[in-house]
């Protein structure tokens, strides 16, 4: 491979790096190196912001750490990832908001307390996605090697897109929207064949509007999209009609990855959308799984698996399918967060996150998994 990391995020209510210390931005990345990971991917949009910004829509917690210190432990983290070798990439998750702050409607699939899914067909969600991409750029863009788009829940149908989607398809030979019966809205799935076409088409649009953002303000990092696979028993289904993709940005790398984050489920078949699919068409495939993470599907279930047999499997997986780039989701759990939680740890196999960490990258070196 040519890259294997951590993928993890300032963001609040996550549970891993929002109240990270320089001190502890140099523990993770001495840790890092030592254990021959050489990529991080830093996500700074989320659940929701991560991030000092100047924008009144973006949400600003001060107990977050990198809006407390006005981006320096983000500047600190880019820096220090660089000097030891490991390539930094930012992950911006452009269809989640705070909704007191966004002030406007969101989509009808669901909400997460007061975070609201949008998608870009609601009014002015695609301007804003541009300044916070601009606002990015002119505050890290000489630091990082690359920036990872996410549109997650973007691609839903909803009351709002049908008028749209109707033009697209009478422009382009497709059923209207009205003749397609018994349609049920997913957020990560599609209702129809059409209808993802069409939700593919206007991430198209979005990220190369991205694109031209990124790169008017002088940042050349490489751009790479994630795409959402719905993983359940019995059945895998991929949000994106990857050809189009491809067509429409061949020099894009695709990020994959499962969404139940389970390497027991559909194995073989999630493999198959996460890195042939892909590779067949000539995409460069960057695939994340579970790191020191604790979230389950539904929240409070209880898995019988632990991280060891999850990280086992998934090492096997990279090894077998060869992804170009491998990310483990999760490098810390310092707070009972949505995603990575200290008090869930103990029943995954660990006390101390610390401890996992180092234990993951031990398996990797163990197992021959490396770049």
């Amino acid at each position: 491979m040519k890259e294997i990391g951590f993928w993890d995020y300032t963001c609040p209510t996550h549970g891993s790096l929002e109240h990270y210390t320089t001190d502890d931005w140099d523990g993770l990345l001495d840790d890092m190196a030592a254990g021959g990971f050489n990529s991080l991917v830093l996500g700074i949009k989320w659940l929701t912001t991560g991030y000092r910004s100047r924008f009144s829509w973006l949400d600003q917690r001060s107990d977050n750490a990198a809006i407390a210190t006005d981006n320096a432990t983000i500047h600190h983290a880019l820096a220090g990832a660089r000097k030891r070798g490991i390539r930094p990439r930012l992950l911006v998750v452009a269809s989640i908001y705070q909704m007191p702050e966004f002030g406007r409607e969101f989509t009808p699939i669901g909400t997460w307390g007061e975070i609201g899914h949008y998608d870009v067909d609601q009014p002015g969600v695609a301007e804003r996605i541009q300044l916070l991409f601009g606002e990015i750029v002119e505050l890290f863009g000489r630091e990082i090697d690359g920036i990872v788009v996410e549109l997650e829940f973007c691609d839903a149908a909803a009351p709002h897109r049908v008028a749209p989607y109707n033009r697209w398809a009478a422009a382009n030979n497709r059923p209207d929207f009205a003749t397609i019966k018994n349609v049920h809205l997913e957020p990560r799935s599609y209702p129809f064949n059409d209808w993802r076409d069409y939700a593919t088409q206007r991430r198209v649009d979005t990220l190369r509007d991205i694109e031209n953002t990124v790169r008017a303000g002088g940042c050349e990092a490489e751009l790479s999209s994630l795409v959402e696979l719905a993983n359940g028993d019995g059945v895998c289904v991929c949000n994106v009609n990857l050809p189009m993709l491809q067509k429409a940005l061949p020099h894009w790398p695709l990020v994959t990855y499962d969404s139940v984050y389970d390497r027991r489920v559909n194995r073989l078949a999630s493999m198959d959308f996460c890195v042939h699919q892909p590779r067949r068409l000539g995409m460069e495939v960057f695939y994340l799984t579970r790191g020191v993470m604790t979230w389950t599907w539904p929240p409070d279930a209880t898995w019988d698996t632990t991280l060891q047999e999850q990280w086992r499997m998934s090492l096997e997986d990279a090894a077998a399918h060869h992804p170009d780039v491998l990310w483990f989701m999760g490098s810390d759990a310092r707070l009972d967060g949505l995603v990575c939680s200290d008090k869930k740890l103990a029943h995954w196999g660990y006390e101390n996150p610390i401890t996992a960490r180092q234990a993951l990258m031990n398996m990797a070196k163990q197992m021959g998994v490396r770049v």
